[in-house]
């Protein structure tokens, strides 16, 4: 699959010097992590969602542009429907299967979200090789005493898969949010993960969640970042999952506001508002976001698309890394770039380009975020 899918070969070509990659789940880890993009959840009590799956609809239409879909057992299932969900689920991943040896092209990445360990060796031992649709699994409320546990559970879940199955430890507790414990509990976390970063797709965090420890919501004119106590820890988090020497890919938090509105403009509030913070995760280091909707997929993706400019400073530097370690003027000659302290950020601004592609020259990522809403508008009318 490729990002975007819903433009044609000619507006490819209108917007795009360089047209996204195409992925797959068998894709390069760093790559893989960085193309997860905007990540949708489904209840694992839906009963359609392998019929879906199989027709290629979350591929299309409303769902233009999803790559991951994390099926979720944890949140979205209420404790009284628990057992009938596994049940779901089994049944719903060996149909996939039982289709997928013939058409696996139209399904997006598929996660599942378990609850804990046992959840997990309960769901391998009923599901078997079906588990082997997956890409990976999401391991709630992180603790770094409960890791041990949550990779041997991992290792017999991937033994049966027939694959490897990815972790995507997810960042939500008490622990990591108050002050007076964060500094022990994201140490103490990032040991156990760098000890298993190569099975480390992304790391994502629980701002819902982390909010809810103190009782608040955010209004929805105000960003995730308004909300000083939750910036202050994902600050921390950020700082502890995204040097660069270490490859991890830390995911931004979700957004819970969605528009009903059908416009091809960011006309609404929660429009807006989304991608102004998209704009603001990608300032601040994280790749790809949480999504509670379909209409903030589109949204969320295209935030990703390199420019013209930032790809050019980017090539510039990598070029001259190897026989050069000064300060070049950049193309534009409108910035200064110096190939030793700019070095991390163009290798990132290369992968991205590779998965999100890179603009022509005049045109922005809400460029084609519009045509792109546009599009789909035109076919609902």
């Amino acid at each position: 699959m490729r990002h975007f899918n819903v433009l044609d070969n000619s507006e490819l070509k209108t917007f795009f010097k360089y047209t996204p990659a195409e992925f797959n789940r068998d894709t390069e880890r760093e790559i893989l992590g960085l193309a997860l993009g905007a990540a949708l959840y489904t209840p694992g009590s839906r009963p359609d969602f392998a019929d879906k799956i199989i027709a290629g609809n979350y591929r299309r239409n409303t769902f233009s542009g999803l790559a991951t879909l994390m099926i979720c057992l944890e949140d979205a299932v209420a404790d009284a429907d628990l057992e009938s969900a596994e049940a779901n689920v089994v049944s719903q991943l060996k149909e996939i299967e039982r289709v997928s040896e013939t058409n696996t092209e139209e399904s997006p990445l598929l996660f599942l979200r378990i609850r804990n360990p046992q959840q997990l060796d309960k769901l391998t031992n009923l599901a078997g090789s079906a588990l082997g649709v997956l890409t990976g699994i999401v391991l709630p409320k992180v603790q770094a005493s409960h890791l041990d546990d949550f990779f041997q559970a991992l290792d017999r879940a991937s033994e049966k898969a027939g694959r490897m199955l990815y972790a995507l430890p997810l960042l939500e507790t008490e622990e990591v949010l108050f002050a007076e414990t964060r500094e022990q509990a994201l140490t103490e976390i990032y040991a156990k993960l760098r000890q298993e970063k190569d099975r480390i797709l992304t790391i994502r965090v629980g701002a819902t969640d982390f909010s809810s420890l103190y009782g608040l919501r955010r209004p929805v004119e105000r960003t995730i970042y308004d909300v000083h106590v939750i910036r202050e820890c994902l600050v921390s988090v950020l700082n502890k999952f995204t040097k660069a020497e270490d490859g991890f890919i830390v995911s931004g938090p979700v957004y819970e506001y969605f528009s009903s509105d059908t416009n091809p403009w960011l006309s609404t509030e929660p429009e807006k508002v989304l991608w102004e913070e998209v704009q603001l995760d990608l300032l601040n280091g994280f790749k790809g976001k949480t999504c509670i909707h379909p209409s903030q997929i589109a949204i969320v993706n295209a935030g990703y698309i390199i420019s013209h400019e930032t790809y050019e400073d980017a090539m510039l530097i990598l070029s001259k890394s190897d026989t050069f370690n000064g300060i070049l003027q950049s193309p534009q000659r409108n910035k200064m770039n110096e190939v030793k302290p700019h070095l991390s950020w163009a290798k990132k601004v290369a992968a991205q380009a590779e998965i999100y592609g890179v603009l022509n020259e005049y045109y922005k990522p809400i460029d084609v975020l519009n045509h792109i809403r546009a599009k789909q508008l035109a076919k609902q009318i």
